[in-house]
């Protein structure tokens, strides 16, 4: 049957199969090269980038990757360790350093993927058509294109909805600073800090996981309302794990049963929990200014250590049924306490604690 006369859901059919053997196709191609050339995958596609796009800063780059600056700098060193490309100084800014391919080196080592094999098979394929082939060929090349990088850039930014076991993860890419948001409660929470990470932050939860929003390094988390009762979620534990190099905000709201937050190596910049608490375990990394650490809505029992050496101010607003607060100890407080380390006034690194709504058991050391 020639093509001519396939029905246009006969010809999307065999067009759908087509490309994903494309595809599939240039996966095996670029591992076939990485093998060869001694590069991996990642360095590969750099070079496939700047081939496309000519010389690149170390940032921009790391932004079309989804990579780290520091994971790009990592790929920029064995390019250039490999002779592929090397750093010059951006001849429209002495002051910039651009990452440019070295062509001889990559047809000699086989990896010129995207240079002269490239050309010689587009030039095999393009010689059976006219200019208005080439043109319309050209157009679905662009959209298919933007479509892809929309994609890209959609799984990058958007909203995620981990794998089948629960495990959420996002690129840092080129986010600067991270904010940790619980929109409508949680349970059983461990937050970790992670160094090193290509990832903003990572997320494993077991049971019925929450559903997930990240955009402009804003991670949302939020439940279900059918699994809105706080008891419904007391079986379902979860653990996140945040990147170090990015200064993070933490905010937990409709409340929460049980929560153990170690977030030393962290530059914490607040700490928000609304809707009460059964139980926090709470273990504060150095501070950098005045860190609030807020917790409203009652609690049950809480537990928050801070470095030795470091000033806080505690401010509980209804009372405790017992209160330690470094070496002081009370039972039966009522109304409002305010206590603070020696040294709070004399520094500016500090954390400022504020309890509202009671509570039942509280520790500040």
């Amino acid at each position: 049957m020639s093509e001519k006369s396939k029905n246009r859901e006969e010809l999307l059919r065999e067009l759908e199969v087509e490309n994903r053997r494309s595809t599939t196709g240039a996966m095996l191609l670029l591992q076939s090269v990485t093998r060869r050339s001694g590069m991996n995958l990642t360095d590969l596609q750099c070079i496939s980038i700047l081939t496309s796009t000519g010389p690149l800063d170390a940032g921009s780059l790391a932004e079309m990757m989804g990579l780290t600056t520091g994971a790009v700098t990592g790929v920029i060193n064995r390019m250039e360790r490999m002779g592929y490309a090397r750093r010059e100084k951006d001849p429209n800014d002495g002051r910039r350093v651009v990452i440019r391919p070295i062509p001889e080196e990559l047809e000699r080592a086989g990896a010129d993927v995207f240079g002269s094999y490239e050309r010689k098979a587009l030039d095999t394929l393009v010689s059976e058509y006219d200019e208005r082939d080439l043109a319309f060929l050209l157009d679905f090349m662009r959209k298919a294109n933007d479509m892809t990088e929309a994609e890209i850039a959609r799984i990058r930014t958007a909203s995620s909805e981990g794998d089948e076991e629960g495990v959420f993860a996002t690129p840092l890419g080129s986010v600067q600073s991270g904010r940790l948001v619980f929109g409508n409660g949680a349970s059983r929470l461990t937050l970790r800090v992670g160094s090193g990470m290509d990832e903003l932050y990572r997320a494993r939860f077991e049971g019925t996981a929450p559903k997930v929003k990240v955009e402009d390094g804003v991670v949302t988390f939020r439940y279900s309302r059918r699994f809105g009762g706080l008891v419904d979620r007391r079986g379902h534990p979860g653990e996140i794990t945040l990147n170090a190099a990015v200064p993070w905000e933490v905010e937990v709201r409709g409340g929460a049963y049980k929560v153990e937050a170690d977030l030393k190596g962290l530059e914490l910049t607040s700490f928000v929990l609304k809707g009460g608490i059964s139980e926090l375990v709470l273990t504060l990394p150095d501070p950098s200014g005045e860190v609030p650490v807020r917790l409203s809505g009652g609690a049950s029992k809480v537990s928050i250590h801070r470095p030795a050496g470091t000033e806080a101010r505690l401010n509980v607003k209804s009372g405790a049924a017992t209160l330690t607060f470094d070496e002081q100890n009370f039972d039966a407080v009522g109304g409002k306490v305010r206590l603070q380390s020696p040294g709070f006034d004399g520094t500016s690194d500090r954390y400022e604690i504020e309890i509202s709504g009671g509570a039942s058991e509280l520790t500040v050391r």
